[in-house]
């Protein structure tokens, strides 16, 4: 198990990915170790209204219990519009601890969460792309002025940037010693 973990860490890469033709300042740079294959793109929607910036990128936890950062985090203003990412059926809207959770059932077995928001849709409400869910609130784990969006998909977490399109091929580097 110690050889395989060994294995997995070293063909880590690190994926640099630039949204839109927007200046050098809107680059992101994002971490990235799943290999889970992403639907079709052509249906998802950001959850929020651009420019997208990435405050924190998706880090794969080595096993189902173990840390990571199991979504994106985005800038975001208080107050800001939430967007559905795609088509769906309200799952979840409450509170979580210390923060308002909101959770979109998709089909082919994918949840996407948002968080902080304030939801302005209820459990069993069928979403579309694009329809206004909520407002960005407070709480939660990243800093104000963020929301978290994660998705799961067959029970597992995997990078929202997977589903959201244009995300460029990764370049794999020489390792530097």
């Amino acid at each position: 198990m110690q050889n395989l973990r060994a294995l997995a860490a070293s063909a880590l890469v690190t994926v640099i990915v630039v949204f839109g033709a927007g200046p050098a300042s809107d680059a992101v740079s994002a971490g990235t170790s799943s290999s889970a294959a992403a639907t079709t793109t052509d249906d998802w929607r950001w959850p929020l209204a651009e420019p997208h910036r990435l405050i924190r990128g998706f880090v794969a936890p080595e096993s189902q219990y173990a840390g990571g950062h199991r979504g994106i985090d985005l800038a975001a203003a208080a107050n800001e519009k939430v967007f559905a990412a795609h088509d769906g059926v309200v799952s979840f809207a409450g509170r979580v601890v210390d923060r308002s959770v909101l959770s979109i059932m998709q089909p082919n077995d994918v949840i996407t969460t948002v968080e902080p928001v304030d939801a302005v849709v209820a459990v069993g409400d069928h979403v579309r792309a694009g329809q206004l869910i909520g407002t960005v609130a407070s709480g939660g784990h990243c800093p104000p002025g963020c929301l978290h969006f994660g998705v799961r998909q067959h029970g597992w977490y995997v990078s929202p940037l997977l589903f959201l399109g244009n995300v460029p091929r990764a370049v794999l580097l020489p390792a530097v010693p």
